[in-house]
């Protein structure tokens, strides 16, 4: 899970979840959740929409698997949906893009995550080149390099 801002800057990213483990399960055991319910992020308040006088919140996009909470928005349900929730639903998808164009960018960056990296669930360390190091630092170190 990562959360990356509109310059696709790395904010947030949480590994060492199974592969196969849900979006919505991974966010529910997340530190990032925790920060969140217990308002420690530091979220700026409602501020009006240009040009107009309604108050909107700063949230986080998430797909549909996150569950649908204030400050997390998500897209409608793919079923009866009208013209509106069609348009919602499409213009949600192109903020998400950013995190999926941010992965892509630093797999472009370091190669080595373009191909699948041999690596056991109860392994703490991995060999990369000429260097050990612990499995989660392969995705936490290039992301901060990346920000730079």
């Amino acid at each position: 899970m990562a959360l990356v801002d509109a310059k696709y800057q790395f904010l947030y990213v949480s590994v060492g979840a199974q592969g196969r483990a849900s979006d919505a399960g991974v966010f529910n055991e997340s530190d990032f959740k925790k920060a969140l319910d217990q308002g420690l992020l530091n979220i700026p308040a409602a501020k009006p929409l240009p040009l107009s006088n309604i108050q909107a919140p700063f949230v986080f996009l998430g797909d549909d698997a996150y569950p649908l909470r204030t400050d997390l928005m998500k897209p409608y349900s793919i079923r009866q949906m009208d013209y509106e929730q069609r348009v919602f639903n499409y213009r949600l998808s192109r903020g998400r893009r950013v995190v999926e164009n941010g992965f892509g960018i630093l797999a472009n960056r370091w190669r080595v995550f373009l191909t699948t990296i041999m690596l056991n669930a109860d392994k703490k360390m991995v060999t990369m080149g000429l260097w050990r190091v612990p499995g989660d630092k392969m995705v936490w170190e290039p992301c901060s390099l990346f920000n730079l």
